[in-house]
């Protein structure tokens, strides 16, 4: 606003015809990095809530504005009159629209993407942000709208919509190979070159803006080019790495600037001002009332449809295409339009402290949730995981497991890859660190041998074999501390509910387990101790010499070529996990049954019991009535619950086996963990701690290894080479009171003397 005295001394007098068209080259290439950067299968995965959600908000919106548009008809005209039905079909679509690139940034500054509330506010945004600008298509191919175009009458347009629609579909059919062919001539490597890099951003401007050369809004078009983008490979880390900077830092300030920039200032009236005040009502109205209905539908609480409500009702740039486009048609006087603007900016104001409100309460909800895979109401609802890797030797195990956890992998939301690198110097960051090393490679010398490269060329071998999307990020190793507050701080970005880190000692080809870097067990116990979801430590054994490999992606080691032409018998990974007692254990078996979710693998949960105790394990919860009348309730004992469960819903079915193993003492759990060797590619332990006393009691002396307990400890330090690779899980912990409103716990009452 402050801009519009300036640039009216240079003799811009609209800041529409001066500024729209780079705002809508801008928005090219924020829409294709936002469908680049989106999750598509967790979109996916609410696509019903975000369609009726969509459905509801418009369809109310729609109804508000022609129910008063007769109402503001004499009000935002002019003599003569043209077209009513006009200003009421303008309206509407003016009412009804949502910025989907305000929504989206603002969702995205604010980890909100991460959330399924943000998820559905996002789809919900850009769903609308393509219904009106359907809804502006149709105009530009009317026949009042066909002066937009000059030389063109509307069945025209229309014949140059369609021809740009068959355009595109051919351009997004030809993207994937083209994309690949860029990904394996720099197989291995981090980024593209910059020609390649060029010649593909130069496609993509061109792509995007086939739809407004012949007067239609791109944004659809580019929003589809983003999702169509394959995520694989070094074209896409390089794509937005590109984007990320000149799109955050320039592109969206000069589209804020230059809506403001529409505003005379200075010409503020009552006029006005009463005029926005009632069309940004109108739009909350609208709006709120939608999601309110949806709400009841999709049992949402009503206080969090309101706020969905005001977050939808923020205007963008199609919202001031339709004003111009009704200014200049005559439809309503130019102090409507500046009113439609400062309404739009109402709007955008209000919605900052909402996403600010919601921010809080999402990020409340995940710390003091007590969400674990224990308790998941549907074992196979999204599995949202962040795993740590320092360096190539531990990645393939790590994505196994990765692979083996993802039971869908289409429904199977992006996972998250925190990488830590080492670094010469403190000041030293991730771009600048691949620039230097990708700077040292010769075109002849191979690529692999970096460091970096390495961990680059098994996560793009990976999600090409598996079809999981895999996102990548990198950290400077400077330490214990810094790194777990690296590790947190993308915890409350990502909100995985499983956070997978690598065990402090790596298997030496005689089989010995060698600690290499000290502060990589601080860094472990640092997390442990403060991790807000389930963590699980991966001991990875990659030189066991018996049975299936835990280093290939099933997709891979199951073939018969990997399997050394072993006919048609397919190979399983034989997956075990051992039950003492103890929520760390049920977790780890709950782990464990979604790892069994593979068709790959075979499951088998160990139980250890003891001799004299294998008859009393049929404690149930029951109730009795005594002479008196009252009632007594025995609770049931939740290993013997998790267990029954296990029993009914995989051994019943046949797909797990149920071992119990009766001891004597704790030596007895040694020796038994011990002859395991050979028989399982992984083991599922719990980390312990609240185990019975009678299993474990004595095999503290075995923990050398606080993070991984007495159990992990053992099973990890055998020096067999038949010993397969070990997970330890740790279940999160309640949170402390004093983040839950509880009131404190009354005293004790006095006994009477």
């Amino acid at each position: 606003m402050g801009l519009h005295d300036v640039i009216v001394h240079v003799d811009v007098q609209n800041a529409e015809d001066t500024y729209g068209g780079y705002v809508s080259k801008a928005r090219i290439f924020y829409m294709f990095y936002v469908g680049l950067e989106a999750d598509v299968a967790a979109l996916w995965n609410d696509m019903r809530r975000a369609t009726i959600l969509t459905y509801a908000s418009v369809a109310t919106c729609l109804l508000l504005a022609a129910f008063v548009s007769g109402g503001m008809y004499g009000s935002m005209m002019h003599t003569p009159v043209r077209s009513p039905e006009l200003l009421a079909a303008v309206l509407m679509l003016s009412i009804a629209d949502t910025a989907s690139v305000d929504v989206a940034r603002m969702a995205g500054e604010m980890g909100l993407t991460a959330t399924p509330s943000g998820r559905l506010l996002v789809g919900s945004a850009i769903a609308t942000n393509i219904i009106c600008i359907v809804g502006e298509g149709v105009f530009s191919c009317m026949k009042l709208a066909s002066g937009r175009t000059p030389g063109y009458s509307a069945p025209q347009r229309l014949g140059l919509g369609i021809l740009t629609l068959v355009k595109v579909g051919v351009a997004v059919l030809l993207l994937r190979p083209a994309v690949a062919f860029i990904n394996r001539r720099n197989a291995g490597r981090h980024r593209v070159g910059n020609w390649e890099l060029v010649l593909l951003l130069v496609a993509v401007y061109n792509i995007g803006s086939f739809p407004q050369q012949v007067g239609f809004d791109g944004m659809p078009v580019s929003l589809l080019l983003g999702l169509a983008f394959p995520r694989e490979g070094p074209v896409a880390r390089s794509v937005m790495d590109a984007l990320a900077y000149p799109l955050h830092a320039l592109a969206l300030p000069f589209y804020f600037g230059a809506m403001g920039m529409r505003l005379n200032f200075s010409a503020m009236s009552g006029a006005i001002l009463v005029p926005a005040v009632l069309l940004t009502l109108l739009g909350l109205i609208g709006k709120c009332t939608g999601t309110v209905a949806a709400a009841r539908f999709l049992k949402i609480p009503a206080a969090d449809a309101l706020r969905f409500g005001v977050m939808l009702n923020i205007k963008g740039h199609v919202n001031m295409i339709n004003m111009s486009f009704a200014t200049s048609e005559g439809i309503w006087a130019q102090q409507a339009l500046m009113a439609m603007v400062v309404g739009s900016m109402i709007s955008t104001i209000i919605a900052g402290p909402v996403f600010a409100v919601v921010f809080r309460k999402e990020k409340e909800a995940y710390d003091c949730s007590h969400q674990t895979l224990e308790h998941m109401a549907d074992p196979d609802q999204e599995l949202r995981m962040l795993a740590c890797v320092h360096g190539a030797r531990g990645t393939p195990g790590m994505l196994t497991l990765l692979e083996l956890l993802a039971s869908k992998p289409r429904a199977q939301p992006a996972i998250h890859i925190l990488r830590f690198f080492d670094v010469a110097r403190k000041d030293a960051g991730p771009s600048r660190y691949h620039s230097r090393s990708q700077d040292r490679e010769h075109k002849l010398m191979d690529r692999r041998r970096d460091a970096t490269t390495q961990v680059n060329w098994a996560i793009d071998v990976f999600t090409c074999a598996t079809g999981l999307v895999i996102r990548q990020a990198d950290a400077g190793d400077r330490g214990s501390a810094a790194n777990a507050k690296a590790v947190r701080r993308w915890t409350e970005d990502v909100r995985p509910g499983l956070l997978l880190l690598p065990y402090h000692k790596e298997q030496h080809y005689d089989g010995t387990m060698v600690c290499r870097r000290e502060d990589r067990r601080e860094l472990n116990i640092r997390v442990l101790e403060r991790a807000p979801c389930t963590t699980a430590i991966l001991a990875d054994r990659p030189f066991r010499r018996c049975g299936t490999s835990f280093q290939l992606p099933t997709k891979i080691s199951t073939s018969t070529e990997a399997a050394g032409n072993q006919g048609d018998e397919k190979v399983t990974t034989h997956v075990a996990a051992v039950f003492l007692g103890g929520p760390d254990d049920r977790e780890a078996v709950a782990l464990a049954c979604r790892v069994a979710k593979n068709e790959s693998v075979r499951l088998a949960v160990v139980r250890f019991v003891l001799c004299e105790s294998t008859h009393k394990h049929d404690r149930v919860a029951s109730a009795s009535a005594d002479v008196d009348g009252e009632v007594s309730v025995v609770v049931q004992d939740p290993d013997e619950e998790c267990m029954s469960v296990f029993q009914r819903e995989y051994v019943a079915k046949e797909r797990a086996a149920y071992v119990e193993k009766a001891v004597t003492g704790p030596m007895d759990v040694v020796e038994a963990l011990r002859g395991m060797a050979g028989a399982y590619a992984l083991v599922v332990v719990g980390r312990g701690g609240r185990q019975p006393a009678e299993l474990v009691v004595g095999l503290e002396g075995w923990a050398e290894c606080a993070e991984v307990g007495p159990v992990g400890e053992i099973l990890a330090s055998d020096q067999s080479l038949e010993m397969g690779s070990v997970l330890v899980v740790q279940q999160k912990t309640a949170p402390p009171l004093h983040h839950m409103d509880l009131p404190a716990p009354a005293p004790p009452p006095t006994p009477a003397t």
